[in-house]
């Protein structure tokens, strides 16, 4: 294993395209496919010969196999993603001198130069596509959400990762430790948390690693906003009604061990997306760089200025702390909430959460009740149940034992449930618990950052496809996709007639009719608008 710590200082990365004059876009997320960019390399009218080659911006940023940004950004989405549709073009020479760059106050400006020097050249930046500048010499490094980025020809891998990141929207990451200021300019404990790429320039590197080291992943928030987390990968406490779990986590760099890639847990009655996330992280793959397996307790909250949801890494504060900045919390007790590591092994660790909130029923539905930890929403008739069965719980055990009578069984109604009921009875409480998402109150829900306005539901291709749409759509993709084989030509991967590929995104070849395949295109477009907030 090898690690190294950046702690440069680097110039500060904007998080506010509307600070530099950046035209509004569009918010893409949840990202999914191809994320075109378009590399611009520019030297100045006095530049000497760059130092770097343009097959060697190549090999950095777009190319497979090279351990580069593509490599990257495939392995972090778990394949979700990667930069299909990307060029990288030059070198290009401005007008203008290395002083007069460095001497602009526009950091704009600077991105404009290149852009306008590319396109004297015969090169136009293709529509939806991205900007990431690098010039020679270097004079910035920053990135614009959702927009572009800059960087200088001897910045390396992490810091180009970086200021992609600020490229798909994604802002800095911060700890709770108040006492930690990495620049004059930078707010407090902005950058403080080294195992999350979005804490550069304060983050653990691999120094073996190409092009200048390798990053580590993005904080689990980051793939979550990114709609790169699979659903089945995350889950939030006590949605289902059961308030306290002992649970498996996979390392983020593991997709393949098993449990969750991420835990939220809820604890905030006023706002469902103030939470804290659980992660687990190794040091392996883009993660070699970090120095040892860690759990990982974020509080995701507004940040001071009140205008973008960021992630607070918690630290243990205080003397006992000792010099420095104090490590990770490795167990949490605050706001009603309780994580602890209970062990790992290999490439997974065991985690036991639990909070006090309770979600709140829809109309008509009520709190079973059936145990100290249980909030499952339920008709009156099965709380009412509920309550009768742990009257009569004693009269149903084996006297001094654990052990049902005949004919009863464990209800097992959330984990510890030993209450004995009847065959009937079990089945309606896991019946209940089953069905507990579809009885809380869903404005005030936690379901995370790709959470839907009230009135759209994820459409559910598969279990990564956050896009929102209404419930009819979700029914009829839900239709599709069961009538997928009656579609297709036996044996082949082509559609009959009148059917065609859905194309909802890369590889999906569902075969549905004409309409059904523009309103996918129609939900894809209109995907970012029905989200409960912008993603941060």
């Amino acid at each position: 294993m090898h690690s190294s710590q950046r702690t440069a200082i680097w110039v500060l990365a904007l998080s506010l395209a509307l600070a530099v004059g950046w035209p509004a876009q569009t918010q893409a997320n949840p990202l999914r496919g191809g994320i075109p960019w378009s590399f611009l390399l520019c030297k100045f009218s006095d530049s000497p010969t760059p130092p770097n080659t343009v097959a060697y911006y190549r090999s950095m940023t777009i190319a497979t196999g090279t351990n580069g940004l593509e490599d990257y950004v495939r392995a972090i989405s778990y394949g979700k993603s990667d930069l299909s549709g990307s060029t990288v073009n030059g070198w290009y020479t401005e007008p203008h001198t290395l002083a007069y760059e460095t001497g602009l106050s526009s950091r704009w400006q600077r991105v404009l130069d290149c852009e306008s020097a590319a396109g004297t050249s015969g090169f136009a930046v293709p529509s939806g596509n991205r900007v990431y500048v690098i010039t020679s010499p270097g004079v910035d490094l920053a990135g614009w959400e959702n927009t572009a980025a800059i960087g200088g020809d001897t910045v390396a891998l992490p810091e180009i990762a970086h200021e992609f990141g600020h490229g798909i929207n994604l802002t800095h990451s911060f700890s709770n430790d108040t006492s930690y200021r990495n620049a004059s300019w930078a707010q407090l404990a902005e950058y403080d948390n080294p195992w999350d790429l979005m804490s550069a320039a304060n983050v653990y590197v691999d120094p073996t690693g190409a092009f200048g080291g390798g990053p580590p992943d993005l904080d689990a928030h980051h793939l979550d906003e990114l709609g790169w987390i699979p659903q089945s990968r995350a889950m939030t406490l006590g949605n289902d009604g059961i308030l306290s779990r002992t649970i498996t986590l996979a390392a983020l760099t593991h997709s393949e061990a098993l449990g969750y890639l991420l835990a939220r847990v809820p604890f905030d009655g006023t706002d469902p997306y103030h939470f804290y996330t659980v992660e687990y992280r190794v040091a392996s793959g883009w993660d070699s760089g970090i120095p040892a397996g860690i759990l990982m307790i974020n509080e995701v909250k507004f940040n001071s200025n009140g205008s973008v949801y960021q992630t607070y890494l918690a630290r243990q504060l205080g003397s006992s702390a000792g010099a420095g900045q104090g490590p990770p919390l490795q167990t949490l007790s605050a706001n009603g909430v309780t994580i602890t590591l209970q062990g790992t092994a290999g490439n997974s660790a065991t985690v036991s959460i639990s909070t006090t909130l309770a979600q709140a029923c829809t109309s008509g539905y009520v709190w079973r009740q059936a145990g100290s930890i249980d909030r499952v929403c339920v008709t009156p008739a099965a709380r009412q149940q509920a309550a009768n069965d742990n009257a009569a719980a004693g009269s149903r055990h084996v006297s001094g034992s654990d052990t049902c009578k005949s004919p009863y069984v464990w209800r097992e109604a959330y984990p510890g449930d030993h209450v004995c009921v009847t065959l009937a009875t079990r089945a309606s409480a896991q019946a209940d618990d089953a069905a507990g998402y579809n009885h809380i109150n869903q404005g005030a829900a936690t379901y995370g950052p790709n959470t839907c306005q009230v009135g759209n539901v994820w459409r559910g291709i598969d279990d990564s496809d956050f896009v929102c749409v209404s419930y009819a759509t979700a029914a009829q993709t839900k239709a599709d996709n069961a009538a997928a084989g009656s579609r297709h030509v036996s044996g082949s991967d082509t559609c009959v007639s009148p059917y065609v590929w859905r194309e909802a995104f890369g590889g999906d070849h569902v075969c549905v009719t004409v309409a059904n395949r523009a309103q996918a295109k129609n939900d894809n477009a209109q995907a970012p608008n029905r989200l409960a907030k912008p993603n941060a």
